[in-house]
């Protein structure tokens, strides 16, 4: 490393930072691990969630298709020409 090159204090000094710095990278990294694991969990959950939720807003739009189509119906009926006795 650089103190072997350079052989002075400072030299000594950085190395030692350098690998202080990998170990914290390290220990962070495996600190990480299990939260990788919990984030693509959640990200299944949600993809399952979006499926369901299309087909409620499926369902849904279904149900407001059949009631507005039963009220044209109605109003179909209620605008019929009339036959027979008419007043």
């Amino acid at each position: 490393m650089l103190a072997s090159i350079l052989r002075s204090e400072k030299a000594v000094q950085m190395s030692i930072a350098i690998v202080r710095a990998f170990i914290a990278l390290k220990q962070y990294v495996i600190m990480n691990e299990g939260r990788e694991q919990q984030i693509r969990l959640i990200l299944e959950r949600l993809d399952e969630h979006d499926v369901q939720l299309n087909g409620i807003y499926r369902a849904i739009e279904n149900l407001l298709n059949e009631k507005a189509e039963k009220k044209a119906e109605e109003q179909k009926w209620h605008e019929r020409e009339r036959i027979g006795f008419r007043k």
